[in-house]
Parts: C-alpha cells; sequence; structure tokens
C-alpha cells in the first residue's frame, strides 16, 4: 500500500498525476465513445447499403439481360414476318429461342405471341382454349408500347407458377401490331437474388413494385400486399431514388435502406432489427467505460512510479549532493559518490549535440547519395526560391523542362502550397515526364517545395496504343463496331438535348463474297482497306465512318437531315461507281447499296432503332438490285 505525506514530492506528483488522468481520460472517453457510437452507426448503416446496392446491381443486371435477349429477339428478321401457315419460319423462331434459352441461363422460357392469339415457345405445350393476347404479359408490351414491359410478376396458365416476364410490343412500319415478343424468369430465381449479400442475422430483402405492392418477400403472408397493409404510411417514406427509412414492424424497430432500380420499377428495400446493431454497441460501450476507468487508475499509479524513478529521486540525489557540498564536504569525493551532477548533465546535453551532429550530418550525406543514384529528376527549393538539393537527373532535362513549362519553371504559385500535385509534363522531343510536387514541413511550418520528375514516356505510349486499338478496327484504321455503338448513344443523347437531326448510312458492298471467291481473302482485305480510304476521303470531318464487321461499313452524320444526307449518299454511291480498288494488277471495282435513316426527337427511340432502320433501308437498296441508296 502507498504511504505518502501530501507536502512531499511524491505525494503531489501522486495526487497531481491521479487528478489529471482521470480528467483526461473521462473526456477522452466521453469523446471517444460518442466517436465509437456514430461511427459504428455509421458503418452498420454503410454496410446495409452496401448490401442493397449489391443485390440490386445483381438483379438489374439480371433484369437487364432478359431485357437484352427481348431486343434481340425482336430484332429478328422473322419476327415481323411470322406466319402460323410458315413451318420454316416458325422453326427459324423457335430455334432462335432455343439458343436465346441456352445463352442466358437466367431465362426459362424464350417466346411470342401474335394477334391471332397464337404462341410460339420452345418445349411447352399451352393449354387448351390459351389465348396469348389476353395474357399479362402480352397486354403489359402492348400498353406500354414503345417502351418495354420489365419485371412484370404473373401466374403460368399451366402450372400456376410465379414467373417475371419482360416483353417488348412488335409493330411494323404502319403502326400496327404485329405481336409481343418475350422472356421470363421465375420468380423464385428473383428471391435467391435477395440472399446474395446478407451481412445481419436480422437482414430481409424485399421487393416492391411501382405501386408499392409486395412482390418478393421470405414472409409469404405479405407478398401481393400494400406495403402500408403491414407498417401503415410505409410508402410514403419512399420519396427518393434511394434512401434511409425507419419504421416500426409487428413491435421491432427497423432500419432499411431501399433503391428503385434502374431497368424496370422495381425497388429493392433490405431491413434490418435496429437493436441488432444498438445492443452490441451499448454493451462495447459499457465494457469500454469500465476498462477505461480501470486503466486511468493503472496509468495514474504507473505515472507517479516513473516520476519516483526519472524526477524524484535523482532530485532528491541532487539535494543530498548539494547538502553534502554545504557542510564541506571533499569535492573529489563527492565526484565519485553521487552519479548526478551539474557538470555530467552538461557533459551528457555535449555530447548529446555532438553525436545529433554527426548523425545529422551522416544523414544528409546519405540522402544526397540516394537522391543522385535514383532515376527521377529531384529539385528542392527553399520558400526564397534557393536550391536545397538538385541532382544530376534534373540538371540534365532542366533546359527541357523550362521550354515545355514556358519559362514558367517549377517555381510558380504552387511553391507555397500545402497540397500534392500530380501532373504530366510533354517535352519538346516526345518525352513523357510525371511531375510530382510536395510541400517540405518542418514542424507544421512550409519551409520549401519538392518536386519529382519520373520519365512514364513508355506507360504513356502504351496506354495510348491500347486506347488505339480498343477503339479502331484492326483492319480498316477506322472506328471499331463497339466504339460507334458508344458513340452513337453519345449523339442520339446530344439530339434530345438540341433538337438537331443526326443522320446515319448503312453500306454495305456489293457482291463482296464474288471477291473473296475469285481474288482471295487477302485480297479482300486489301479492298477493304481501300474502301475504307475512299470512305474517309469521301465524308466530311465532322462525321464518324466505323466497320461494323465483314463488308459492312456505316457512317454517323450529325447535324445532318435525310434530305442533306441521301444528297450526300448519292455522290458517295456515285464516287465508288466509278472509282475501282487497286490489288495487284487488279483493278476491282465495288459499288455500295446504302441505307438511310434519320433520328429525330419525335422517334422517341434508342440509337439501336436507329441502326436497325438503316439497316433495313440497306436492305431495300439491296432487294432494289443494288448499288442504289434507299430510306
Amino acid at each position: 500500500m502507498l504511504k505518502f505525506n501530501k507536502k512531499t514530492i511524491k505525494g503531489e506528483f501522486f495526487v497531481t498525476g491521479l487528478t489529471s488522468v482521470l480528467i483526461i481520460s473521462m473526456i477522452f472517453i466521453a469523446l471517444t465513445l460518442g466517436s465509437v457510437y456514430m461511427l459504428r452507426l455509421e458503418n452498420a448503416r454503410q454496410t446495409l447499403k452496401t448490401a442493397n446496392l449489391h443485390i440490386a446491381t445483381y438483379t438489374d443486371g439480371v433484369l437487364e439481360s432478359l431485357v437484352m435477349s427481348t431486343k434481340t429477339n425482336a430484332a429478328f428478321p422473322g419476327a415481323m414476318d411470322y406466319d402460323s401457315d410458315n413451318y420454316l419460319a416458325q422453326s427459324g423462331l423457335l430455334q432462335l429461342f432455343a439458343a436465346t434459352t441456352r445463352a442466358n441461363p437466367n431465362i426459362k422460357y424464350s417466346f411470342a405471341g401474335y394477334e391471332d392469339g397464337s404462341l410460339l415457345i420452345e418445349g411447352y405445350v399451352p393449354p387448351v382454349g390459351y389465348d396469348a393476347r389476353l395474357r399479362p404479359w402480352y397486354t403489359s408490351a402492348v400498353e406500354r408500347y414503345p417502351d418495354i414491359s420489365v419485371g412484370l410478376p404473373y401466374q403460368d396458365a399451366k402450372t400456376e407458377e410465379w414467373l417475371v416476364s419482360v416483353s417488348l410490343a412488335m409493330v411494323d412500319d404502319e403502326g400496327q401490331l404485329i405481336g409481343v415478343m418475350a422472356v421470363d424468369c421465375t420468380l423464385e430465381y428473383v428471391k435467391s437474388l435477395m440472399l446474395q449479400a446478407t451481412y445481419f442475422d436480422s437482414q430481409t430483402n424485399y421487393v416492391l413494385d411501382k405501386n408499392r405492392q409486395v412482390l418478393v418477400h421470405k414472409n409469404r403472408g405479405f407478398l401481393h400486399q400494400s406495403a402500408d397493409t403491414f407498417v401503415p404510411g410505409l410508402s410514403q417514406q419512399f420519396s427518393a431514388d434511394a434512401g434511409f427509412i425507419h419504421y416500426n414492424l409487428q413491435g421491432t424497430k427497423k432500419l432499411a435502406y431501399y433503391k428503385n432500380l434502374k431497368s424496370s420499377d422495381w425497388m429493392i428495400v433490405s431491413a434490418i432489427d435496429v437493436s441488432e446493431v444498438t445492443v452490441p454497441i451499448i454493451v462495447m460501450l459499457i465494457y469500454s467505460v469500465i476498462g477505461l476507468v480501470f486503466l486511468s487508475v493503472v496509468l495514474a499509479i504507473g505515472q507517479v512510479k516513473l516520476y519516483e524513478k526519472r524526477f524524484v529521486k535523482p532530485i532528491n540525489l541532487l539535494r543530498d549532493h548539494i547538502d553534502e557540498l554545504t557542510l564541506g564536504k571533499d569535492i573529489r569525493q563527492l565526484s565519485t559518490q553521487y552519479s548526478y551532477s551539474n557538470s555530467e548533465l552538461a557533459e551528457i546535453a555535449s555530447r548529446i549535440v555532438e553525436m545529433a551532429t554527426k548523425s545529422l550530418k551522416k544523414k544528409t550525406d546519405d540522402l544526397k547519395l540516394i537522391l543522385d543514384a535514383t532515376s527521377d529528376a529531384i529539385l528542392v527549393l527553399s520558400v526564397g526560391a534557393q536550391v536545397i538539393h538538385m541532382n544530376e537527373k534534373y540538371a540534365d532535362i532542366q533546359a527541357d523542362l523550362s521550354r515545355a513549362l514556358e519559362g514558367d519553371g517549377p517555381m510558380s504559385d504552387r511553391l507555397f502550397s500545402r497540397k500534392e500535385i500530380l501532373d504530366m509534363v510533354y517535352l519538346e522531343d516526345g518525352q513523357v515526364l510525371e511531375q510530382y510536387t510536395c510541400p517540405v514541413l518542418e514542424n507544421g511550418e512550409l519551409i520549401g517545395q519538392l518536386w519529382r520528375y519520373r520519365d512514364v514516356t513508355d506507360r504513356v505510349r502504351a496506354e495510348e496504343n491500347l486506347k488505339k486499338l480498343a477503339t479502331t478496327d484492326e483492319l480498316t484504321g477506322l472506328w471499331n463496331r463497339r466504339y460507334f455503338l458508344e458513340r452513337g448513344v453519345v449523339e442520339v443523347g446530344v439530339q434530345g438535348r438540341t433538337g438537331l437531326p443526326l443522320s446515319l448510312l448503312f453500306i454495305d458492298l456489293d457482291y463482296f463474297k464474288r471477291v473473296n471467291d475469285t481474288y482471295g481473302h487477302m485480297a479482300g482485305d486489301e479492298v477493304l482497306r481501300c474502301v475504307a480510304k475512299m470512305l474517309r476521303s469521301s465524308v466530311r470531318s465532322t462525321d464518324l465512318a466505323a466497320r461494323l464487321g465483314g463488308e459492312e461499313f456505316c457512317v454517323l452524320l450529325p447535324n445532318t437531315h435525310l434530305v442533306a444526307a441521301i444528297q450526300l449518299t448519292e455522290k458517295l454511291r456515285a464516287y465508288f461507281d466509278v472509282h475501282a480498288c487497286p490489288v495487284s494488277d487488279e483493278q476491282i471495282r465495288c459499288t455500295i447499296s446504302v441505307g438511310v435513316a434519320t433520328y429525330t426527337s419525335e422517334n422517341d427511340g434508342s440509337f439501336e432503332d436507329l441502326l436497325a432502320k438503316a439497316d433495313q433501308a440497306c436492305y431495300r437498296a439491296k432487294d432494289n438490285g443494288r448499288n442504289c441508296v434507299a430510306s
């Protein structure tokens, strides 16, 4: 047990130390535990949000894959020309449906219904009296045309199994309804998606439609009911596309995060019990308080012991030493008796300074050696623009660097910046340098600036080459199909904002197969390169020319009406009609068939629709005898 007198140094240290540690600890406990509580609560919210977004993204991906399969099937040439008496047409569509089901494992059935009430589906026999026009997927597609119907739950007419459909109405050029193309997946499969990200024991994931009806829920009693049925006023909380909400369900407080899907009218909701988050935090806080209080007492006692060893004993020893000297003791004898004296402290201080000076000099020399050995160019300036260090690599590029920076040099207004900045510098000889700038601080005060220049020429060139390979056709040098489709979507967006017309040329080389059969594929490749060159020289600089594949080319004409597009196309067709491609000793002439389509805001369609329209026009041009233009 500690024994002390409050008047002694030891006692004063103990009382002061214990009081200060307890006060600091209490402040620290209050601030820390409050921060921990909010942090844990926020972490739980973010974890719940992450789980919901994971499920929403996965579900969106599944629905988007169904949408893509539906659109692809609807674009099949035989889909619009279906005839119940045409066996070949039926066979072709059935093969398409089978291929779609095999290609997309999310799909259970791929099928189409037509205005005569018939159903064309692979591997399924509808019940007697079945009329496709009366089915929910059919009527929903017709109601939502020209939009696509996504995520409609309905029951199988024969098995009454719950399915989720994606359907698209097919309308001919005269606006007459031909039928509906559709795919579906099982509702059980959608339920399985809700289990993809479950991070809490009490977590429940469910799906609501646009009317806030429950489509998917592990509690079957909630299915096909309004969310307000089991939580009054719940639907009013869904006021944005995504966010957190709180509600009570059967006496349990719930925290939930919801998100509307992009591909459908569905809403994914992830809910957990609030108690699952708060109870562990409260328990942890209680134990933390107990532990911190106990630790504070231990630290106070340890502080007293440390003070006693580090300060009390030397002070008492110094006091005894002074007392001995005061009493006239022999100085020589006292110098050997006491290990603490002013002269010794001065000597220790002197030695520390000497050692620190030597150590600092060694570190400075080592740093200079490292900076000179590095492959990077290094410059360090003081705030007064004095050179602190410049390695040989920087001296070698200083002149080229100054010209590249137009005489401004690295000493700009960023000299006094406390931020780290990363820039790229391009020298006249083609070399590319990565410029990294950071402040030099001493005790929190800005005393200078450092610049590092690294040669990244090879990396930048490699990135440029990769970008070129990803966007251009390797054979012809034109834009490739992927980049063309991406740019097409962008241009359609521009048209939607500005109202300016947008036209598209779909070009097909006439009888190109004869070229390959007659002269060989190498000659065919030379012809394609020649055609690409002729195409580039014939279109405007603002136009976008691309090779879609094979002998098919496209040109996107921004800010061009149909009449102007047809005029330009006729000139292009005439040019190809009189110019041949020199291949070896041959002059190979290739005429073109061109389909022209124009996109305006009244079309209310996508870029894929515009491309399909131009493709259909190209088919008409070939049917009209080739070497002509159709719109």
